[in-house]
């Protein structure tokens, strides 16, 4: 294995502060850990050579190995005892490597150490000592290496010492030799010269100065008055005292001008005054301006001076530059040796104070107990495999039958599929539900069935489907044959006609009529023969005595349904009835198979789709529901029929509860 710790001597961390913390380092260590050497010593130290669950010449051989050995003998034929020895140790290596595993914790540098047994307590036991052996293995490769440098540390400082021992005697004989003293990092020369290079430096801004200072006075003093307002004059104690003097003196001239005429002695006295203290002012600006020239003069000689100096001393400098160059190289030589002298002497007296005081790189957070429950076979994961593959087949069932189930089984899906209300659910009536009738004559005699206040919620909804404006004519259709759209309508029908209301149903299904059968009338007279005018609507209505329902049956011999549907005599025909009635029920046949549904939705006030449950695939529903909008019909909503109350409920819908389960006590069926 390359070890990523390269042991640095002069860097006591090289060797002593321990691993790495990169992913390759902890990868390396799990090698280690799980390294035949390792192995080895566990096995010295537990004694496994003399288990027979490691050791398999120790177990008792089963019936066909005794076969194969019969047959093939044996490996260790013609091996002397030490051999066969090494061989079994190998063997228990190979057995005891096979039941461990040493993994890492995600994201951390934390290490566990499994180990499979017969038995609890060996595992436990097994587990621990690989550890211990693991952390003493690293104390012994921290003091071998400590060893090994303080050794060479030593050998390496004496060496040093000699070295930098002589490197700054050549520097001493070199610069008593030519002569070179050193001052602080540099010659003297060199300082001398920095130094008077710094005061040239001044001297010539010092002249600059003076010499800005002496043209300016010089250019006011060739103005008139201008000299007066340069900075040294105003500046000047003494000649402020005398413009002080000779302002007084003005002033007691202005207040003599007032007494005296001109030629008045006191008057030629302030005048002879004033010019006095005029020529004392001009003298001192005189004077001033004979300083600035003088400071000047001293300025440009203390440069010239300087600058000699400076030219004699750089001189003397061109003449020990070889040699201060020389010296200069033996000094960061006896430098160089000094530093590498200190760095290892440091190094050595770090070392030799850690040797005592080593610590593994690597420490057992937890150490293995005893395990309680076995780690195969894992009941509860087993368990809970089993579970959550029983769940997710059951919903990848459901799933499926999801999405084979192409039928309509809730209003909800109803309504979020074709984006139409739903009016209500009719429930589907069984054998024993009915005696000799069919669900027209059930409605009235079970006035308080689930079937009859499933039309009661029908004729609810599509009554507030239009609240300001009632509909008086309700045409009924479906997608397909055998929706149960013909039932609706009788039974609707007879209930309403039953409770008191004028009520009028027409079988407007000229193809495949049925309400005169369900009913018990003769197909004619009916609407065919009343559109043809063959008789009018009064002498086609029939009277049902069991419910007081008006009944226009369909008629025979229609021989184009839809343009006698179409007309304007079938649209006189229904505004007229519903005039006359209270309610106008027509069934039609399906939108889908004819077309005589679409030609009569315009006229009705409202249509009511009927969709059987389950059957009726749910794009063949939106295709009707779409054509029937497309003819100009005013859709009421939609009924779903022929629903099993029993297999609705068990899905959990939330109009599963209607007709069945707790809401069934309000019922009579």
């Amino acid at each position: 294995m390359i070890d990523s710790q390269r042991s640095r001597v002069v860097d006591v961390e090289g060797f002593m502060s321990g691993l790495g913390m990169d992913s390759e380092t902890v990868q390396n260590e799990i090698q280690v850990i799980a390294s035949r050497s390792l192995a080895h010593k566990v096995v010295d130290k537990l004694g496994l050579m003399r288990d027979a669950e490691f050791n398999s010449s120790l177990r008792e051989p089963g019936l066909l190995q005794t076969w194969m050995t019969s047959i093939l003998g044996t490996s260790d034929d013609g091996l002397d005892e030490e051999a066969r020895f090494e061989r079994e140790r190998i063997g228990v290596v190979d057995a005891l490597l096979d039941h461990l595993d040493v993994t890492r914790e995600k994201r951390s540098r934390v290490l566990n150490i499994k180990f499979t047994t017969r038995t609890a307590k060996k595992a436990a036991k097994i587990v621990n000592v690989y550890a211990d052996l693991y952390l003493f293995e690293q104390l012994e490769a921290k003091f071998e290496a400590t060893r090994r440098g303080t050794a060479w540390l030593n050998e390496r400082v004496a060496d040093l010492r000699k070295t930098v021992e002589a490197s700054e005697h050549v520097v001493e004989i070199f610069r008593k030799k030519t002569g070179l003293i050193r001052g602080t990092n540099t010659t003297v020369i060199s300082q001398q010269i920095s130094e008077i290079n710094t005061q040239l430096i001044l001297s010539r801004a010092q002249r600059a100065e003076a010499e800005a200072r002496l043209q300016q006075v010089e250019v006011l003093v060739s103005l008139p008055g201008g000299v007066e307002s340069a900075a040294e004059v105003l500046s000047s104690p003494l000649i402020q005292k005398l413009r002080e003097q000779e302002a007084e003196v003005q002033r007691r001239a202005a207040e003599l001008a007032s007494e005296y005429g001109v030629r008045h002695p006191r008057m030629i006295n302030v005048r002879a005054e004033t010019q006095d203290l005029r020529a004392k002012i001009a003298g001192e600006v005189n004077k001033i301006v004979e300083g600035l020239r003088n400071e000047v003069g001293v300025s440009l000689a203390r440069e010239k001076a300087i600058s000699r100096n400076l030219k004699k001393l750089k001189i003397e400098a061109s003449n020990t530059n070889s040699a201060e160059v020389r010296l200069r190289v033996l000094e960061r030589e006896a430098n160089a040796n000094r530093a590498l002298f200190d760095t290892f002497l440091s190094r050595l007296k770090e070392t030799a104070g850690q040797e005592g005081i080593q610590k593994p790189d690597a420490r057992i957070i937890s150490r293995a107990d005893i395990p309680i429950v076995p780690s195969f076979p894992k009941i509860k994961l087993i368990f809970i495999i089993a579970l959550a593959s029983s769940i997710f087949m059951g919903i990848g069932v459901a799933f499926v039958m999801e999405r084979l189930d192409t039928g309509f089984r809730s209003s909800e899906q109803v309504e979020s599929m074709t984006e139409v209300a739903t009016l209500g659910l009719m429930p589907m009536l069984s054998g024993r539900n009915l005696s000799e009738g069919g669900p027209e004559d059930y409605v009235l005699e079970r006035p308080s069935s689930s079937f009859a206040e499933a039309l009661r919620t029908i004729h609810t909804g599509f009554l507030l489907s239009d609240v300001d404006n009632p509909p008086k004519t309700i045409l009924v259709t479906s997608s397909l044959p055998g929706e149960g759209k013909s039932t609706i309508v009788t039974s609707l029908a007879r209930m309403l006609a039953r409770s008191g209301q004028k009520i009028l149903v027409i079988d407007a299904d000229l193809r495949r009529p049925r309400l005169h059968k369900a009913l018990r009338f003769p197909i004619q007279p009916g609407l065919v023969e009343v559109l043809s005018g063959a008789v009018d609507a009064d002498g086609a209505i029939r009277l049902d005595k069991k419910s007081g329902l008006h009944v226009l049956t369909a008629g025979k011999g229609a021989p184009n349904p839809p343009e006698l549907l179409g007309s304007e005599h079938f649209r006189t025909l229904i505004g007229s009835l519903k005039e006359r009635y209270d309610l106008v029920l027509i069934d039609s046949p399906p939108v889908l198979v004819v077309s005589d549904a679409r030609v009569m939705a315009n006229v009705a006030d409202k249509t009511i789709f009927v969709i059987r449950w389950v059957n009726t695939r749910r794009e063949v529903a939106s295709m009707g529901i779409r054509q029937l909008t497309s003819g100009g019909a005013k859709l009421a909503g939609a009924v779903l029929s022929m629903v099993n109350v029993r297999k609705h409920a068990r899905y959990g819908y939330g109009d599963s509860g209607y007709y069945y389960g707790a809401s069934r006590k309000y019922y009579s069926d």
